[in-house]
Order: C-alpha cells, then sequence, then structure tokens
C-alpha cells in the first residue's frame, strides 16, 4: 500500500503573516493526524515521508523546541548564532534535505563523570543535526508509537521512570510474582546494529531517500581531540534520534519476543518492564525465570548483544519472602531498578508491599559530584552555590520523593547541606560561616524533604468485581 504524504495536505504554505504559535498548532496537528493515521492501519509501509522531513515550518518548530544552553558540536554554531537570518538558513536547510544534499556532521564526543571514577561518552552534534534529528525522530515517534508495547516505559510521551516502577511494584503485588530477572545490556548504545536496525525500519518506511538520511546519521562518526573515527556500530548517546533509535530496536528484539513469544510458553504469569535497556522481568514459577535468562541470552546474540554479567540477576522476591528472615535463606532480598534498591517490606498492617530506597551506590555517586561541582563554584560567589543547591535538590526531590523513600531523601538533603556549609566556609583561609547563622539564614532557603510520587498500587483484593473500596 503507497501512503501519499506530499498530497495529503502534510506540507504547509509558507505565510509570513500568521504569528509563530498558530504555525506551531498546525504543525503538531499534522504529526498528530499522522499519528492516528499510523495507528488505524498498523500493517502499512509509509513510502513518502520526506515531505514531512524538509517542512521548513516543521524545522522552524524544531528550533524553537531547541534549548539554547546546550553546549555546541564540531561547528561550534549554538542557538543564537542560527538564529541570525534564520529564514533564510532554513529555507537552504529544507532545499538541501530535499535534494539529498544534506550530511550531518561527525558528533563531538564529550564525556561526563559517573561519580566513581569512570566516564560515560556522549555524542554531541552540531545545531543544524538537532533541528533535522529533532524532526526525524518526531516522526518515527509518530509511526512507532502506537505499535510499541505497554511493557516499554522509556523515552515515550506520557511515559516516566515513576511509572515503570509503579509497575513493577503492581505486577509483584498483584501479580504474585515470586521470581524476579534484572538484567542490563552491556554497552547498548556502543554495539547497537545498523543493518539490523535498518532492517527493523523497513518493516514501516517504504521511502529510500528517508532511510538514506537515517543511515547518513548512524555513518556520521565521532571527532575526538581532532581526530575522526568512523561510525560503524552504534548510535551515540546524546543525539535527538538516538532514543526513537534504541526504543524500535528494543521493541523488535526483545518487547515483542517476550510478550508474543516466550510468555505464552511459561507455565505461570510473565511480566516484562523495560525503561530503554534496563529492563526486569517477574516471574510466577522459578523455572520460567531461569529458561528466561536462558533465552535471553540467546535471543541478544542474533542481534550482537550481551548482557552486563554484573548487573544480571535472578533473585527470589515476592510475597512469599515475607515472613522469611535474612538467616533463613542465603539468596538475595533485593534489587536494584532505576536508581532505587527494592527490598521486601511490610505494610502497617503487616500486608506485602514493595519497599524502595535511594541506591547506595547511586547517593554516592552524585554526592562526589556535587562536591566537586560547588567545589568549583567558589570563585563565583556564595550566592551561586546556593543557587545551584536549591536546583539540584528540587531535582533529586522530584525523582526520589517516592512513596517509602522519606528517609533516603532527607538523608540526602542533610549529607548536601553538609557539603555546602564546607565549600562555603572555604572561600577564604578565615572561617566566615557558624552552624547557628547557616541554619538562620541559608537553611530556610534550601527545599524540604516530601514525598512527591505516590508508587503503591491498589491492592489486587480491593479491585475486584463489586468491591466498595474501588
Amino acid at each position: 500500500m503507497r501512503v501519499e504524504q506530499r498530497g495529503g495536505g502534510l506540507r504547509q504554505r509558507k505565510s509570513e503573516t500568521r504569528p509563530y504559535t498558530e504555525r506551531t498548532l498546525t504543525v503538531t496537528s499534522k504529526l498528530e493526524r499522522f499519528t492516528l493515521k499510523a495507528r488505524a492501519e498498523p500493517h502499512t509501509r509509509f513510502t513518502s515521508l520526506m515531505g514531512m522531513l524538509f517542512d521548513p515550518e516543521g524545522l522552524r518548530e524544531s528550533f524553537e523546541r531547541q534549548n539554547g544552553r546546550k553546549a555546541p558540536g564540531v561547528d561550534g554554531v549554538r542557538k543564537d548564532d542560527y538564529a541570525v537570518g534564520l529564514d533564510a538558513r532554513l529555507e537552504d536547510l529544507s532545499a538541501r534535505i530535499r535534494r539529498l544534499g544534506y550530511r550531518p556532521l561527525p558528533v563531538r564526543r564529550t564525556y561526563i563523570p559517573k561519580g566513581d571514577g569512570r566516564y560515560r561518552p556522549l555524542g554531541v552534534p552540531s545545531f543544524e543535526d538537532r533541528l533535522v534529528q529533532d524532526r526525524l525522530s518526531r516522526i518515527l515517534q509518530a509511526i512507532w508509537e502506537p505499535e510499541f508495547r505497554d511493557c516499554s516505559f522509556g523515552f515515550r510521551p506520557g511515559r516516566s521512570a515513576h511509572d515503570a516502577l509503579r509497575r513493577v511494584a503492581e505486577v509483584i503485588t498483584n501479580g504474585r510474582t515470586q521470581w524476579f530477572v534484572e538484567a542490563d545490556i552491556k554497552g547498548f548504545f556502543d554495539h547497537l546494529s545498523h543493518s539490523h536496525l535498518m532492517e527493523f525500519l523497513e518493516h514501516r518506511i517504504g521511502d529510500p531517500n528517508l532511510l538514506r538520511i537515517v543511515r547518513r546519521f548512524l555513518k556520521a562518526g565521532i571527532m575526538e581531540d581532532g581526530a575522526f573515527t568512523a561510525s560503524e556500530e552504534g548510535a551515540p548517546q546524546g543525539g535527538l534520534v538516538s532514543p526513537v533509535l534504541s526504543n524500535i530496536y528494543l521493541h523488535y528484539v526483545l518487547d515483542l519476543w517476550f510478550e508474543k513469544r516466550f510468555a505464552g510458553m511459561c507455565t505461570g504469569r510473565a511480566y516484562l518492564i523495560r525503561y530503554a535497556d534496563d529492563y526486569v522481568a517477574c516471574f510466577e514459577h522459578e523455572g520460567d525465570a531461569r529458561a528466561f535468562l536462558t533465552k535471553m541470552t540467546a535471543r541478544l546474540a542474533q542481534f550482537d548483544l550481551e548482557v552486563e554479567p554484573s548487573k544480571t540477576a535472578l533473585l527470589r522476591f515476592g510475597s512469599d519472602q515475607l515472613g522469611r528472615t535474612r538467616a533463613e535463606t542465603s539468596e538475595p532480598r533485593t534489587f536494584s531498578f532505576l536508581g532505587f534498591t527494592h527490598y521486601v517490606g511490610k505494610s502497617r498492617t503487616g500486608r506485602f508491599v514493595v519497599g524502595r530506597k535511594t541506591d547506595g551506590k547511586r547517593v554516592r555517586k552524585k554526592l562526589a559530584l556535587l562536591n566537586e561541582r560547588l567545589r568549583g563554584l567558589r570563585a563565583q560567589g556564595g550566592r551561586a552555590m546556593v543557587a545551584y543547591l536549591i536546583r539540584h535538590l528540587r531535582g533529586h526531590i522530584q525523582y526520589y520523593g517516592v512513596s517509602g523513600n522519606s528517609r533516603g531523601v532527607s538523608g540526602y538533603l542533610y549529607a548536601a547541606t553538609g557539603l555546602l556549609f564546607k565549600w562555603l566556609n572555604r572561600r577564604s583561609q578565615r572561617r566566615s560561616l557558624t552552624w547557628k547563622r547557616f541554619y538562620a539564614v541559608i537553611k530556610p532557603m534550601l527545599p524540604t524533604a516530601r514525598i512527591i510520587h505516590d508508587l503503591y498500587p491498589v491492592p489486587w483484593w480491593k479491585t475486584q468485581a463489586g468491591s466498595r473500596m474501588v
């Protein structure tokens, strides 16, 4: 089936008089209509998508979506620089994409500290590549979003890490699973196979020109210390199109395989929860969990992937563990997922709950990074240090402020406050701040610990038909 996008009203005539907000609503509504079309026709291969990619107004919307404070790529161009003569720049970019004269620049390799002495590599694309990647990612998202499975939570609109955590608690509590597999793919973004990815994209995209643009992004290469390195595999973390490409890859490799094939062979309940390349699987029976470990390893190997041994484990975790003490079993009783350590907990009424606390390794890493950051801000003065810590703590509370983790959040705020006090007093050789003055002047400015997200699921016995407690 041929789906023509050019004649379907997906390109909009230029208008210099309409305000930007009106143009944005029009462009957004086009993508929404396109998503509805992809949802209504799940087996359609779209053969004419380039019109949506080089639409000047769509590129303008992508320009407005960019953060002007982002680091520049190899070309050194920032948003303010690109805004000079924006209309002419966008028209030229659109024309180059249309005639396939557009070629992405290599991404600039940079590293961010993990807090444990190691560094995570990131790829910083040029600003113009950001615009095209943003537009391309929205097109791909519109096609595959209706097809993605409910077990996938990462980099999807309307879904978050807290939704994944809530689903884990719901599966273990209400699904009454007793066996748990935590897994992580080793260097997923670095070892993603280009050939397999292009095969997956061809399931829904029949436009050879759009596929050529995707291939050019994958093969753009990396620039590090003035040396160019070709990209034979992987999708650099930091690229705007990398998240949706990774979701498409794992959608076919893992999600569909688990739900359509493996879960049907299990003797009991089986669930998968995935956030990007981190995922967990819950099972009712031990045999199913062990079979998953074996078959999952073989499945990933078929697509040039492998699990990280240090982050992959099988353990018994569920309501049956509630009455067992640590001395009665040698098995681990906790697992880590999305920055939280999960443990067997008990409610005030004595019922089983999935307890959560901030992962200890994550806390130590964050405090080490915060310590270095506050140390570097001494030259900018105490106001800059306090302002940064306020933003840092708000972000920490927003993510880690989940039900059952009040002690973990309070402990982190206490340690972070101590770091601020230490570096405020090391701006000079003379100690200038006492604890009494610190608590009187600065402490009231800092946010306080609170719970933002309620992740406790409604118990299964409250959701039965006819129950008055629903």
